[in-house]
């Protein structure tokens, strides 16, 4: 009141309370229209503005019944509500300005995941349809379940899916009404799992937890990851809005008391909006906007001049099917690559090198063709292109080319040819021998598909772009999913058919994407997923270890005469523990140095000098050939000549040889694992599936084998290297494994046993079957881009060079 008083207000109209807090409704000014100064009147206005927060109310009217409510900035006098003003970071999901506070801008919440709780819908209540009570330590609460059960009249006996949406609810839920009594009423599955997680401090717990969790759309966004502040934001007139995007579909926002009907009448576009449309279509709506002329000025007109060029580009190199939203992680590789060249594109510059390691990685052969387009408008811009390629479509729509070699590793680094693609299909190089249709991939030995043949089925699948297909996977056969990019491949494999196998196997994975059913998972016992992530990040593992060859040499370290002589068992012939690594770098051979602000350093170890042991380890030498190798120099061996080396240990070679298989002859035995390449690490790991089956006695016709799904294996392989892999995957075949392959490379999509082609074209306009069969038949297909590649491709590639 001293305020006040001393601020010159002497009269408060009212005093109220407001969420808690004490609002006073304090007079400015009190005056007559009729007779008052215009000057007085916006001085008082001006001044209940200040003092008010921007915010002022007008009594007029003798007994002040008639009130006017002002306000300034983006606030509403009369419902009270103030928005922040807009800011780049209001609309960002990576900035705590803009993201859901629930998700923090990642659109998904971590939760119980029912999938998972209940995996098989087959079973009753009574055998075990809640996987967590089957344990012995809750099996009261599967107890309780029955009881309670009986008592409410829900069916025991009957098949889950089988039960009616109430009584599943009952199930999840527990009684309604329920009190807190847990010795009286059913709690249900829900507060079984909230009673866990109050003992999530238990180690034991949290491992049970783990098992039955996972992310779903987070419930306060619906999946836009920001805060509904963001999402009232609209840009556009109607009518474009409505050519871009179908009212219906458009997003309501959560907790905003809007019905479908009015959001609908609202012009324009929210963010969330944007972000789902495809790119083709976010190209046209941008095209068409028209702003207002107050706003264009000349920062507005280069954003939008901006956004107009990149959009058309990512159309131009064929990426049209995308949407914004879409994570970068859920991206196939090509797609990513075609990104990264439209982020060149879209530099505009000159004068300038680029250098593309594989930009045809992920593409469909139909695709290539825009690819070679954006590289030419790069080179025609006065830019100069180098590129690392081993698809035939660009190697011989370059200008020169340069083969190095002869063989990989230590035998190469070498220029074998340097000269035109017409010129290098005579040449005698192994790429030539391949480009000039003298040495082929080879096909193998095929395996007949017919009705006889065990199927893996997955019926109507709704995922993405993918519209209610049904797909039939022959087992114990080479199958390959064919497609343009962004028909709906690697939804396919990767977001529904190897998630809802793996929640049949009981491991912990994402939710599958949506499908009706999965059917001929019986017939496997086991499902892998063989990608291009890295297998470690330890750089202790190494591709000897990786495959078991490590433990039969140091078996054969500990053998030898002054071993034996010291008492050298094979576990101090490890630098991963034991008394024979170097005590000073714990058998990693360097140093590890914490930089606080910058990156870390490694430094060689000054006691081993590198070599991860004691010196006194290093005394025990092998006599190889005319060579004497302690386990360091061993370690320093590629495969190639561990193989030629160590040819008396069989155990040894049996070991190396899947490395060799597919093509990692000239890796060193201890290369540290992290430093392999994408399609180095995806050759490894499907060389120790074969170091397993190798181990293994031979699949009988009874045994299940291992379903393996690869995306693009042949992803940085020389025609050589995939004749190689080919081999090595018929091996997997003949120990009654099934392999399922993402793959654009034509030599693999010929030599399938049976080809699944997507499309016909990629993002809406593709998630169909286009055809099945084998490759022969899909040759025939008349509108399939993969026939007409294959078409073409025999037309060119199998014609030897003159």
């Amino acid at each position: 009141e001293q305020w006040l008083s001393a601020s010159g207000f002497t009269r408060i109209q009212a005093q109220r309370e407001v969420d808690g807090k004490t609002v006073l409704d304090v007079v400015a000014d009190r005056f007559r229209i009729q007779g008052a100064d215009r000057q007085r009147a916006m001085e008082a206005i001006e001044l209940g503005l200040k003092r008010g927060a921007g915010r002022l109310t007008v009594h007029a009217g003798d007994s002040g019944e008639t009130v006017w409510k002002f306000s300034t900035g983006l606030h509403c006098p009369d419902s009270d509500i103030r928005y922040a003003d807009p800011q780049p970071a209001l609309f960002s999901f990576n900035s705590a300005f803009g993201a859901c506070e629930a998700c923090r801008g990642f659109g998904r919440v971590i939760g119980v995941d029912l999938g998972l709780v209940i995996p098989d819908d087959r079973k009753t209540l009574r055998n075990g349809a809640i996987k967590p009570m089957q344990t012995p330590a809750w099996k009261d609460s599967q107890d309780d379940l029955l009881k309670y059960a009986g008592e409410a009249g829900i069916p025991r006996d009957t098949a889950w899916k089988d039960l009616s949406a109430e009584h599943r609810r009952w199930v999840i839920e527990g009684t309604p009404n329920w009190n807190g009594n847990w010795n009286k009423q059913w709690y249900g599955v829900k507060r079984f799992f909230e009673y866990l997680e109050s003992k999530a401090y238990k180690m034991h717990i949290r491992v049970l937890l783990s098992k039955y969790r996972s992310y779903t759309e987070c419930p306060s966004c619906r999946g836009a990851r920001l805060k509904t502040e963001a999402l009232l934001w609209r840009v556009g007139a109607k009518a474009l809005a409505d050519a871009a995007l179908p009212a219906a579909q458009r997003f309501l926002p959560v907790g905003v008391d809007w019905t479908r009907e009015q959001l609908e009448a609202l012009p324009g576009l929210s963010l969330h909006d944007l972000m789902q449309l495809p790119i083709q279509r976010l190209r046209d709506f941008v095209d068409g906007l028209q702003l207002p002329s107050t706003m264009l000025d000349e920062a507005l007109k280069l954003l939008l001049d901006e956004i107009r060029h990149r959009s058309r580009y990512l159309c131009d190199v064929g990426l049209g099917y995308l949407t914004l939203d879409r994570q970068s992680r859920t991206l196939s590789g090509g797609e990513v690559q075609r990104i990264n060249l439209t982020t060149a594109l879209g530099t505009s510059l000159v004068n300038t090198l680029f250098v593309l390691d594989e930009p045809s990685i992920g593409l469909h052969p139909r695709d290539m063709g825009r690819i070679v387009q954006a590289m030419h408008r790069l080179r025609d811009a006065g830019n100069t292109l180098v590129v690392v390629e081993h698809d035939p479509a660009v190697m011989l729509a370059a200008d020169r080319l340069i083969d190095m070699g002869p063989g990989p590793g230590e035998k190469g680094g070498e220029i074998v040819f340097d000269g035109t693609p017409e010129s290098i299909r005579s040449a005698d190089t192994l790429t030539g021998a391949y480009l000039g249709a003298r040495k082929h991939v080879g096909m193998g030995l095929k395996r007949v598909v017919d009705e006889a043949t065990p199927k893996l089925i997955l019926e109507g699948v709704r995922e993405h772009n993918l519209r209610n297909v049904s797909v039939s996977f022959p087992l114990q056969r080479l199958v390959v999913v064919t497609g343009v990019s962004g028909s709906g491949k690697s939804t396919l494999m990767q977001d529904v058919l190897y998630p809802a196998l793996a929640r049949q196997f009981g491991k912990a994975t994402e939710t599958p994407g949506t499908h009706d059913r999965l059917l001929g998972a019986d017939f496997l016992a086991d499902a892998v997923f063989v990608d291009q992530s890295p297998i470690g990040k330890t750089a202790r593992s190494n591709p000897a270890s990786y495959v078991g060859a490590f433990d039969e040499i140091r078996k054969l370290f500990a053998d030898a005469p002054l071993a034996v002589e010291r008492s050298y068992t094979a576990g101090m012939f490890s630098f991963n523990a034991g008394d024979g690594r170097c005590p000073t770098c714990g058998g990693s051979g360097f140093e590890h140095v914490e930089m606080q602000f910058l990156s870390d350093v490694y430094l060689r170890c000054p006691d081993c000098d590198g070599k991860r042991f004691r010196a006194e380890m290093l005394d025990v030498k092998l006599s190889l050939g005319a060579r004497e190798l302690s386990v360091a120099d061993v370690l320093e061996l590629t495969v190639a000549e561990a193989v030629q080396l160590f040819a008396h240990a069989r155990t040894v070679v049996a070991k190396l040889q899947p490395i060799v298989d597919v093509g990692l002859e000239y890796v060193k035995l201890g290369q540290p694992v992290p430093t392999l390449s994408g399609g180095e690490a995806q050759r490894l790991k499907l060389a120790g599936f074969l170091a397993e089956a190798a181990a293994s006695p031979r699949y009988g016709v009874a045994k299940k084998g291992t379903l393996f799904l690869f995306d693009e294996p042949t992803t940085g392989l020389h025609f050589d290297d995939i004749a190689k892999l080919m081999r090595a995957m018929r091996k997997l075949l003949s120990a009654g494994h099934s392999l399922i392959l993402i793959e654009h490379n034509l030599d693999v999509i010929r030599a399938a046993d049976w080809l699944i082609d997507l499309g016909p074209e990629g993002g809406e306009a593709g998630g169909e079957i286009v055809c099945t069969g084998t490759p022969e038949d899909v040759t025939r297909h008349a509108s399939s881009h993969t026939a007409a590649a294959l078409r073409d491709y025999a037309l060119h590639m199998d014609r030897p060079a003159t």
